[in-house]
């Protein structure tokens, strides 16, 4: 009886404990802790437990870590610690990671990545999370347009730390003419970073206080001298965005938060603004009407193309020699747009080569983390001088779904014939739910003058003497009248979408049903447990 009893109370045991850790999976991001130093370093690239205490997050790896990511997955030798401190005047941050070769051949500028190197983002509007963003459990998400990134990197011909930073207050500066202090050293074991920034050199607003709370990720770069042109072969990253499914509006989940603690058990550092405004992240708004206007100007990357905003806030394009001229766009940090109500991307447009054809690279949440071949359709051009409309059905590719990430413009697929003369102007671009309002680039709030042989073409003919405000008044008038079988036709898509969109409603409430049966059925076992337990006492004492 005893025995029956102990193999029925075990099994009810385990069961409980495997229904329980089911209903509490761990979080896909982490939270820690940034100390405050109550005794400074020396910032000479060399680091103690005496010097920094404890780490914040002892060896980095994968896959033994959530919050990490590795360019391959048999790279389980990839691996880093990482101390982050801080006191009101600026920014601590020290790593390690195992290296008996360290490789960099472009520590001096921004190819610094492209070697050995440590990669960070802070973002000082807090993880993503905080922002109210998306769940924590997507982990690819935005970050605020303030976010920070910089890398460093040891140089082992002169023994020194070089820094970049890309993104933020001091982009374009190597930072340590600015008040930064880097130090880097590799003993044959392992290479070590030391880094203070100060705070002014990182946020614009947000400077910290006790609870303040920051995004923050972190990627380990690394090369192997006389492998891959000694250029970087892998990376390990902690967080997300920094290099995997990378975007200067994407980044990693992990939350920082500064600490009241002390490394050293000392008296805590005293808040020179302890009543200072703390600036929370204005909430993105969604997209609404039958089209998105978005900002052009917000770029997130450009390579071989330079622009420059003209006094009626159109933006023209220039082209460097070579054959691959494309920016990168920032949607998701202006408006979210779920890419199945906008299927058309439109530019309103100048171009001086007429013979030219672009392409459109999208990005999207429940797609693609990043772009590919495969994410792309063809942005067409025009054989006339002249202001027009380019339009992309985003539709007609793979993966368009969910909600609306980045975009990539690619100028001329396939390159520029005549750079020094080529030139593009945007006057204004958006997402549209119809085609004729892409093509005829119909907004609210935006009015456009078309070249009057685009309006022609797209109309399917017309008089030569027919004005392009004029055809657009008259296409804008026409599309009130709406034939018989186009109504029917556009009633039984409104129905092939709410019914689409109940069948996702169902799945949903399915998913949550499924998901929902974790919690009651530990309950459930538990009470049956007690019951049993009951039971036997009792018939025990009856005996």
């Amino acid at each position: 009886m005893k025995k029956l009893f102990a193999a029925l109370l075990a099994a009810i045991m385990i069961l409980s404990i495997h229904a329980f850790a089911a209903a509490e999976e761990a979080e896909e991001f982490a939270t820690v802790e940034a100390l405050q130093f109550d005794k400074l370093p020396d910032i000479d690239g060399k680091i103690s437990a005496d010097e920094w205490g404890d780490p914040t997050v002892a060896h980095i790896k994968y896959p033994e870590n959530l919050q990490t990511d590795v360019s391959k997955d048999d790279q389980t030798d990839v691996e880093f610690t990482i101390w982050f401190r801080y006191t009101f005047e600026g920014f601590y941050i020290a790593a390690q990671t195992p290296d008996t070769s360290p490789c960099n051949d472009n520590v001096d500028g921004s190819q610094i990545w492209n070697g050995d190197c440590l990669q960070m983002r802070l973002d000082p509007y807090g993880c993503t999370e905080d922002q109210g963003l998306v769940a924590s459990s997507v982990r690819d998400m935005n970050y605020s347009e303030d976010y920070q990134e910089f890398a460093f990197a040891y140089c082992k011909e002169d023994g020194e730390c070089y820094a970049y930073c890309w993104h933020g207050v001091m982009s374009g500066l190597a930072l340590q003419s600015e008040g930064g202090k880097y130090g880097a050293s590799n003993d044959g074991t392992t290479t070590t970073y030391e880094v203070y920034i100060p705070w002014d050199e990182l946020l614009y607003e947000n400077m910290p206080h006790v609870g303040t709370t920051y995004g923050i990720s972190a990627a380990l770069l690394t090369a192997t001298e006389g492998e891959n042109d000694n250029k970087w072969q892998n990376w390990l990253e902690w967080g997300s965005g920094v290099i995997n499914g990378r975007d200067d509006n994407i980044c990693g989940t992990n939350r920082l938060v500064m600490s009241g603690k002390t490394v050293f058990g000392g008296a805590a550092l005293t808040d020179p603004d302890p009543d200072g405004e703390v600036v929370t992240k204005a909430e993105i708004p969604t997209a609404e009407g039958d089209a998105v206007i978005i900002d052009f100007t917000k770029l997130s990357g450009k390579n071989q193309m330079d622009y420059v905003l003209n006094d009626d806030g159109s933006v023209t394009f220039s082209f460097e020699d070579g054959n691959d001229p494309y920016i990168s766009l920032n949607v998701s940090g202006q408006v979210k747009i779920q890419a199945e109500d906008y299927p058309y991307f439109a530019i309103y447009m100048k171009t001086n080569d007429p013979y030219a054809a672009g392409e459109i690279f999208y990005c999207t949440l429940d797609g693609v983390t990043d772009y590919t071949g495969g994410y792309s359709v063809p942005l067409e051009y025009y054989e006339v001088d002249g202001n027009q409309v380019a339009v992309a059905e985003l539709g007609d590719g793979m993966g368009y779904e969910g909600n609306v990430l980045k975009l990539r413009f690619d100028a001329y697929d396939g390159g520029c014939s005549d750079p020094d003369e080529s030139e593009i102007t945007v006057y204004s671009a958006g997402f549209f739910k119809t085609l004729e309002d892409a093509q005829m680039f119909k907004a609210e709030g935006v009015t456009v003058d078309l070249d009057p042989a685009y309006v022609k073409e797209i109309q399917g003919g017309g008089s030569d003497d027919t004005t392009a405000s004029e055809a657009t008044e008259t296409e804008a008038g026409g599309t009130e009248e709406t034939t018989n079988g186009e109504q029917k036709t556009k009633d039984a898509e409104d129905t092939a979408k709410a019914t689409e969109a109940e069948t996702e409603g169902a799945k949903e409430t399915t998913d949550k049903s499924n998901k929902g049966w974790i919690i009651p059925v530990a309950i459930a076992v538990a009470v049956v447990a007690i019951a049993v337990i009951v039971i036997i006492i009792v018939t025990k004492k009856k005996k």
